[in-house]
This record gives C-alpha cells, structure tokens and sequence, in this order.
C-alpha cells in the first residue's frame, strides 16, 4: 500500500511538472507575440516598410465603417463575413492592435489544442510539446498573426472541431464546423473526410437504416451520428450567411461568397495557373469551341482538385488529422490561387501528424522533399521581386517557376501519403493509442 501510494504521488508530481511545463511554453509563447505586436507598431512607424498586413488594414477600415452604421464592403477588397468586421470594431474604440492581440490569443489555443490532440492519441508529453512548438515558434505562423492576418480563427476552429470529435461530442464539433465555413469557404472540402470518419467506430454511434433490403445495404454509410453532424453544421452555416445576409444584403453574397469560388488572380499567386489567367483576354490564341480550349477549360476547373482532395478525405477518413491535412495539402497544390497564408492551412495541422511521420522509415525522404518545397519557393519569390519590384519582363521566368513549386508541392503529398502509416483514430468506440517513443 505505501508503494502504491508513493507510486501515485510520484506520478501525480511528474504530471504537475509536465502541465507546469506546457503552461510556460504557452505562455512563452504568447509573450514572443505580444512582442512581435509591439515591434510592429513600432515598424510601422519609424520605417517606409511596414510590418501590419495589408488585409489587418482592410479589416480595421471595414470595422470603421460598421462604426459609422456603413457597411463593411464600402471598403475596396474587403471580401469576409461581416461578423468578422463587427468584432474588430474594438480596433476602432479601444486600440488599433485589439485584433492581433486577439489573433495572436488564437494562435496559442491552436498550440493548446495541438498539444491535446497529441496526448490524447497516446503521444508522450515531451513529444506533445514538440509537437505545439512546432506551430508555437515557428516563424511563419507567429509573424502571420501577429501582422494581423486572420487566419488563427480558422485554425482555432478545425482544431476545436477534431478535438470535439475526439470526445465524442458531434453536435459541438458541428457546430464548430459550420462556423468555420462560414468564415472561410474552403473547409466544406473537408466535409466528405467527416461524414466518413463518422463510421460505426465512432463512440456511440449506430446505422441510421437496418435490414437486409438492397436499398438499406447501399445506405449503411449513413450513420445516426453524421447525419447529425451534417445537419447541425448545415444549420449553423445557413444560420450565420442568413444574419449576414439581413444586414447587408448581395453585398455579403457578392463579395462574401461568389467572390471566392470565381476569384482569378494573376497577381501574387504562387499556381502556376496565374499565367493562363493573365493571358486569358488572349484567348484568340485557341479556337472557340475547339477541343484544345475544352481540354483547357476543364483542367483549369476546379473538377482535378476536387476529385484528388476527395478521394484522399474518403481514403484516410478513419484517420482523420492525417486525412484533414493531406487533403488541405492537396487543396493547396491544385487550386487556381495559392497565397503565403495558405500554407498556414495545413501548417495548423502538421503538428498533429508529425510525431507519427517521425517514426517513418522515409522520414528521410519526408525531409529531402520538404527542403526542395522551400527552395521551389524561394526561387519563386525571387522571380516574383524581379517582376513586381523591378518591373522586369519575367512572366515566362515565374511561370516556370511557378510549375516548379507545384511538382514540389505534389513530390510533397507523394512523400507524406507514403511515410504516412494510416492508424484509424477509434476503433470500436474507443480512441486508438498509438504508440510513443
């Protein structure tokens, strides 16, 4: 008995210690952004190249005039919920840096749900915190919020929705989901991995249809709890597009949600379809209606990616991290537009499969691939500074290598599809514990 409870004490003091630890690396890491804040401000003022991000300045702008009874789209490229704009109205009262304070809060619950999803699925505690660092002091994703980039809400919330899921608690992970679309269009990519992951293995869930009829069979898919899932998230994402809606009309509609699913930008893409867009008013270049212009309209389409990301959420749905990562990874590869922050998409669920990836026998590889991807990336923004900064004649130059950065990027999601061993996340109703090292 006195060993036991020796034993318990022991355990209970390296478990005080361990949170102990977690609680200073938060906290640590939150300071390192309070400072980036600060340093920003100061940047902004003192030196001709600012350190805000543009988008924070449409943000506040939009907020202003939310202020003034107006409606956010009167400012010029502001394309996101209107409830966006409402809650940075603070910007306008309180303090013009409320909303990198509050991006930047987001950002270290996106490290504390990391660090929970690893302990949950049987990762040490010491790897759990790596796996946090991983996304806590990375220097791309602290100077992305701290510039004032939005992103962390959409991070925040794919993680609070894994982790709902990971409790068994459906309707909170749907309604997570539904707000998380709402706020950005893309991850309605994932719902096909969701409803798949919400198999009979999930903790207390059962068919929806029984019997042996053919129809009954054809629908065992169906689930109690991921129709359930479907139409909490479903109900919420209306919900949120109808409050918009009543407060400002097509504009939210326009601007909110066409303007993603048609948007074509040449400019500070990093797809190799930028080219085609910008030489798009040429199209004399192929006969109307020829089969060379078919052929182009289709690949252009957004049908390749859709069929990759969905066969990649129906293929690993059972290990869902790894399925709701490797198809952002995709997303990213194939769209029509790909940007810097998007690579804070599946940077905010990398952490989730790294401890795994780190027992691979081709992390080797993993690595190799990961570095050729930077230098892909570097040798795009170098032919990008010479066009925008320089004005030089260098569009063939930054297309070639545009299509270099996606042979990266598609070498990248070979590799990790084949490092990757897939572990399902339950298995009759019970999470599956994979093992640490």
């Amino acid at each position: 008995l006195l060993a036991l409870m020796s034993s318990v004490r022991r355990a209970s003091s390296t478990a005080r210690k361990q949170t102990h630890t977690l609680t200073r690396t938060f906290v640590c890491a939150l300071t390192l952004r309070l400072v980036l804040i600060v340093w920003g401000t100061y940047q902004d003022t003192h030196f001709a190249v600012k350190y805000t991000d543009i988008d924070y300045v449409v943000y506040t702008d939009a907020a202003r005039h939310v202020t003034q009874h107006r409606s956010p789209y009167a400012r010029a490229t502001y394309r996101y919920t209107p409830l966006l704009a409402i809650a940075l109205t603070p910007n306008v009262f309180v303090h013009e840096a409320f909303g990198k304070v509050v991006f930047s809060a987001l950002d270290v619950l996106v490290g504390a749900f990391i660090a929970k999803l690893c302990i949950v699925r049987g990762f040490s505690e010491k790897m759990s915190k790596y796996a946090a660092c991983a996304w806590l002091f990375n220097p791309f994703t602290c100077t992305i919020s701290t510039r004032g980039s939005c992103e962390a809400i959409t991070g925040a919330l794919m993680l609070a929705t894994v982790t709902a899921l990971s409790n068994g608690r459906t309707a909170a992970a749907a309604l997570a989901y539904g707000t998380m679309v709402h706020f950005r269009l893309y991850p309605i990519i994932h719902a096909i991995a969701f409803v798949c992951f919400l198999n009979g293995d999930y903790p207390r869930n059962r068919k929806l249809f029984r019997g042996d009829l053919k129809m009954t069979k054809t629908l065992s898919w169906v689930t109690v709890e991921n129709v359930k899932f479907g139409v909490v998230s479903a109900l919420t994402f209306v919900s949120l597009n109808w409050i918009s809606y009543a407060l400002y009309g097509m504009e939210f509609i326009n601007e909110a949600l066409l303007y993603h699913v048609k948007r074509a930008d040449h400019r500070h893409n990093f797809s190799h379809w930028f080219y085609g867009i910008y030489l798009d008013a040429h199209r004399d270049a192929f006969a109307a209606g020829s089969a060379i212009e078919t052929v182009h309209r289709v690949a252009a389409s957004m049908l390749p990616m859709l069929l990759v990301v969905s066969f990649l959420g129906v293929t690993y749905a059972r290990d869902l991290p790894f399925a709701l990562f490797i198809q952002t990874l995709a997303f990213v590869a194939f769209n029509k537009v790909c940007t810097a922050q998007y690579f804070v998409w599946w940077f905010t669920l990398l952490p989730l499969v790294l401890p795994s990836l780190m027992k691979s026998t081709k992390r080797g590889s993993l690595v190799v691939s990961l570095v050729f991807w930077l230098i892909a990336q570097l040798h795009w923004l170098a032919w990008a500074y010479a066009l925008e900064f320089q004005g030089a004649e260098v569009f063939r130059s930054l297309w070639f290598a545009s299509l270099a950065f996606f042979a990266a990027n598609i070498w990248l999601v070979v590799t990790f599809l084949r490092a990757h061993t897939l572990t399902p996340f339950f298995a009759r109703g019970r999470i599956v514990k994979m093992k640490s090292f």
